[in-house]
């Protein structure tokens, strides 16, 4: 069987202590990182993780993703610099695009330029760490002698994005130090994930193997396995609802969903009904690793066999975090580690 680098765990709904609880506990167990997401309107990201790093000893601690719209790159690398210092050097900047309905319905910041926003936000960082003065006429971003005020802790900074669709996943390839693929990701779509990180190193004339693959995933893993593959339905349920606009985008269709099974969840969403009744063990097996042990390790082999080196368990709203934490201790990581 093969081999991954390390495990993740994420939490996102639960408070911010027992998340601290839980995670130390991972890291006892042998989890490598904890990644705290920001996404809105939930709890914001550097508080958390600045918490999470005084709590642990040697998981890395990585914020998955920061967006260029609400967060300016100066903002960013000032936050960071300290979370860096916080964990010793511990922590990852994770950065993606966001999503429209957030960013412009709700707050009414224009979503645009979605790739030139993050390879000037990328570059403004590691500039700024590097202990520059940046001066940028960007496509986006405009910079005059733009100085952090103090010593960056390290002169790199550990940078992966959060990235879904052909053009962003190359230019991870040719900028970042690792992907964080997004949830629902399956074996055929991290395979067409993996061509065009490829294709964007050898571009930049990088090595891909520099390049950290990992992906946050639902894993509900139980010798009840009726339970487990139940326990997945209505966050699948959810995010396929929100996706029912854009219902041919890769992430779905190489799992195999038809555009119009896709919609449907829309549809039922906008009355008002949460469409756990259209999550059928098809859309399961695509989407999420969930069932008895030998189910979910065959799951996550494939996974591991397209490419992903760092599996990450998302949490799964109504599974109790330690619960999360202990399955995947006991069921996954003794074969993948």
């Amino acid at each position: 069987m093969s081999k991954v680098k390390d495990f993740g765990i994420g939490f996102e709904t639960i408070d911010s202590l027992r998340q601290i609880e839980y995670i130390r506990r991972a890291e006892e167990l042998g989890f490598g990182t904890a990644w705290v997401p920001e996404d809105y309107f939930y709890r914001g990201a550097f508080s958390v993780a600045s918490a999470i790093a005084c709590s642990t000893k040697k998981m890395r601690v990585g914020i998955g993703v920061l967006n260029p719209y609400t967060r300016h790159p100066v903002l960013t690398a000032m936050e960071f610099a300290a979370l860096l210092e916080i964990s010793r050097g511990r922590a990852i900047l994770g950065i993606g695009a966001s999503v429209r309905h957030w960013i412009e319905t709700q707050m009414g910041i224009p979503w645009t330029k979605q790739a030139a926003s993050m390879r000037e936000m990328v570059e403004i960082v590691r500039r700024l760490f590097r202990g520059e003065s940046v001066t940028l006429e960007g496509k986006v971003f405009h910079t005059q002698a733009a100085k952090l005020s103090f010593p960056p802790p390290s002169a790199e900074v550990p940078i992966h994005l959060g990235v879904v669709g052909p053009q962003n996943l190359a230019l991870a390839g040719e900028i970042a130090d690792g992907v964080l693929l997004s949830v629902m990701a399956g074996p055929a779509y991290t395979r067409f994930a993996v061509e065009h990180i490829r294709r964007g190193a050898e571009r930049a004339g990088r090595n891909f193997n520099d390049i950290e693959l990992g992906a946050l995933l639902f894993i509900s893993v139980s010798e009840h396995e009726r339970q487990a593959r139940d326990a997945v339905k209505p966050i699948l349920a959810t995010f396929l609802s929100l996706l029912s606009g854009t219902p041919d985008m890769p992430i779905l269709s190489l799992a195999g969903l038809d555009p119009d099974e896709v919609r449907r969840f829309g549809e039922v969403y906008a009355k008002g009904e949460l469409p756990t009744r259209l999550v059928t063990d098809k859309i399961i097996d695509a989407l999420a690793i969930a069932g008895a042990p030998d189910r979910c390790r065959a799951t996550l082999a494939e996974l591991v066999d397209a490419g992903i080196q760092h599996p990450v368990a998302f949490e799964i709203p109504g599974v109790a975090g330690d619960e999360t934490v202990a399955s995947v201790h006991r069921h996954l990581m003794p074969h993948f580690l």
